[in-house]
């Protein structure tokens, strides 16, 4: 092979794999000093939620400079494994392995503590005012729990540890991805199976759109699509050539037309939900100080009327990025 040939292969690498542009970047601001685990980001972007090693967990409110609240769980010497804001942006869930918390997130009040038996705590969701908070847990059950009314409902529609849940806004209808390479969209009220989504790994993702228009399911390799409700039939599958594709987060934007999604792999991607195919993505920033230098993307957020996206990711850092007025033609 000649050198120039080496060089061709190279070039059409850097096009095949190489990140597009990053677009500007309007703001940013370190939320976690020491980098963070888990993080989630109010439906409206008004403000993010961050669990940290040195101040328990925090809320910021969007462009602000301080925290505006610092909650800790009752056993402090356990890690916060899981935050969820409600749709509404009036609660938000926290969870350690055996215990979760319910924080109002307009004052600050606590508003629960509960503990719970064997299982373990893989992910938590919660629905608009706290109504319904659903638990993953590790040994493959579901609950979903009524703070208000103490009512319980226990779903064993896995057969393996479930890795993530997302929740409607109204509480009725929880999504799960589970080891047992399945995605289920099942209801709160009767704990009945709404539809069921067979994958050929495990699924490490999934995401409900916020008006329930569609679900996106992801397994732990190349496997990642989007269903369309209530019929829940395939709407398209996202196009990429990576052989392993495993994403951290995922979100879609106010009208369902484009997915937001973030990687292990500092990547933030935009993709058109109808085509599948990827309008734009590039990486999140590293904070210099802080070693390895990597970083998971945590959280995404689309501002549908600014054109700006929002990124939380493990190193601690919170972005703003402005795109173009025309960045999806």
């Amino acid at each position: 092979m000649t050198f120039r040939d080496k060089l061709y292969l190279v070039a059409l690498a850097l096009v095949v794999t190489g990140c597009s542009p990053a677009p500007d970047k309007v703001h940013q601001k370190i939320h976690a000093q020491q980098g963070t685990y888990v993080a989630d980001i109010a439906d409206d972007g008004s403000f993010s939620v961050v669990s940290t090693n040195e101040n328990g967990i925090l809320l910021w409110p969007r462009y602000a400079n301080d925290a505006k609240f610092q909650w800790q769980h009752d056993d402090q010497t356990s890690q916060i494994i899981a935050v969820d804001a409600s749709f509404d942006g009036s609660v938000v869930a926290t969870s350690t392995r055996v215990e979760f918390a319910l924080w109002d997130a307009k004052s600050g009040e606590n508003l629960g503590f509960w503990k719970i038996g064997s299982g373990g705590i893989q992910d938590v969701a919660v629905s608009n005012g706290g109504s319904t908070i659903v638990l993953a847990k590790r040994d493959g059950t579901q609950i979903a729990f009524n703070p208000s009314s103490g009512r319980r409902i226990e779903f064993y529609g896995h057969t393996e540890r479930v890795n993530v849940v997302d929740i409607s806004a109204n509480g009725f209808y929880v999504l799960s991805g589970s080891n047992d390479a399945s995605a289920i969209l099942w209801d709160t009220r009767s704990g009945q199976i709404v539809h069921k989504w067979e994958h050929k790994n495990r699924v490490t993702q999934v995401a409900l759109h916020s008006n329930a228009k569609y679900v996106f399911t992801s397994g732990s390799t190349d496997n990642a699509k989007i269903w369309q409700l209530p019929d829940g039939s395939e709407y398209s599958r996202l196009q990429f050539i990576d052989r392993q594709k495993i994403f951290s987060s995922a979100r879609f934007n106010q009208d369902g037309s484009v997915l937001i999604t973030g990687a292990p792999s500092r990547r933030i991607t935009l993709w058109d939900t109808q085509t599948g195919k990827s309008l734009k993505h590039w990486n999140v920033g590293l904070v210099e100080e802080r070693n390895p230098n990597s970083a998971v993307v945590l959280a995404v957020h689309f501002y549908d009327n600014e054109n700006i996206v929002l990124s939380e990711s493990s190193a601690g850092l919170a972005e703003w990025w402005q795109l173009e007025s025309n960045w999806n033609e």
